[in-house]
């Protein structure tokens, strides 16, 4: 054969992302590994895949779009016929893209990943990151095989499976005079100043609990990192409003962090898989998704803590 299945997973990984540099980065493959690959595939089809642009990344030409649809259908034969050597010896084996939710990422994939590859030493989980209508994308296009996020926007062709409902709560600083309460209503927050995690569809599920109640928060900041949430929480810049609870209540920096149940009955975010209904699953994807619910509930959610202060 004058060409390898790696060559072309490099070409494919290359064609997803639209530039070298961001292949590299998603397959932890370096970028003349990928440059190398694709010279070669076309060199040896006599075909111009790419055309190059400087400092803009790459596009695919007309006869590399037909070569890239052809290419991808041929890694996934070949990732099933791997995976059906793996059933015919009742072994767990092969690679699963996993997508994740930004925020939850840090938190659940850590654990839920190495507790698989534990069990199933032959299998290996490949995650990316990336915001709900990224990864929504991501399954249409094949990138991902299936997401861990919420049930925001999913549409009839995704099926979702839900794991554990994650209620809203309040994030307060220790030194906060509101941080020795063991409830809070958004009544009584109102008129502090909020710190608002600001990516896409989170904001406006958290915007829509004031509005539900006909409240209009003070907002003071926004941001789209976590980190940053947690930090300017717990050096008293204000409050914020949060689903996930990291087993560790503290900012980057080490400052203390409260976590203040909501007095009323809020409409919770549910956790869950995301998998395309027309994905014909593999062995390793159907044991990965029997995993996910064996490990994740209510009551116990990996990295994060189920109580409140």
């Amino acid at each position: 054969m004058r060409f390898t299945l790696r060559q072309l997973s490099y070409f494919v990984a290359a064609g997803d992302a639209g530039s070298i540099l961001k292949a590299s980065e998603n397959i932890h493959v370096s970028q003349p590994s990928i440059s190398n690959a694709i010279s070669h595939l076309e060199n040896t089809f006599d075909i111009q895949l790419f055309i190059r642009h400087h400092a803009q990344g790459i596009s695919l030409t007309t006869a590399g779009r037909e070569f890239f649809r052809e290419a991808k259908t041929l890694l996934a034969q070949a990732e099933q016929l791997h995976s059906f050597a793996g059933e015919l010896s009742q072994q767990v084996i092969g690679t699963i893209e996993v997508g994740c939710f930004i925020p939850l990422a840090p938190i659940i994939t850590p654990d839920l990943c190495h507790g698989f590859m534990a069990r199933h030493p032959k299998s290996e989980i490949h995650v990316r990151e990336a915001h709900q209508a990224t990864l929504l994308q991501w399954l249409q296009q094949g990138s991902i095989d299936l997401a861990l996020t919420y049930d925001l926007q999913i549409q009839n062709d995704v099926e979702f499976i839900p794991l554990a409902k994650l209620l809203p709560y309040v994030l307060l600083g220790a030194g906060h005079r509101l941080s020795s309460k063991k409830t809070l209503t958004l009544d009584e927050l109102e008129n502090e100043p909020l710190i608002l995690l600001d990516l896409p569809l989170s904001s406006e599920y958290f915007m829509s609990l004031f509005s539900a109640r006909s409240l209009k928060p003070l907002i003071k900041a926004r941001t789209h990192l976590t980190e940053v949430q947690r930090g300017m929480v717990a050096k008293g810049y204000g409050y914020s409003l949060a689903n996930v609870r990291p087993c560790n209540k503290q900012s980057l920096d080490g400052s203390e962090l409260k976590y203040i149940r909501l007095a009323n009955a809020y409409t919770p975010l549910t956790l869950g898989i995301a998998i395309l209904r027309k994905l014909i699953q593999t062995p390793a994807q159907k044991s990965f998704i029997e995993y996910c619910i064996q490990s994740v509930s209510d009551d116990e959610i990996p990295g994060m803590t189920s109580t409140f202060d």
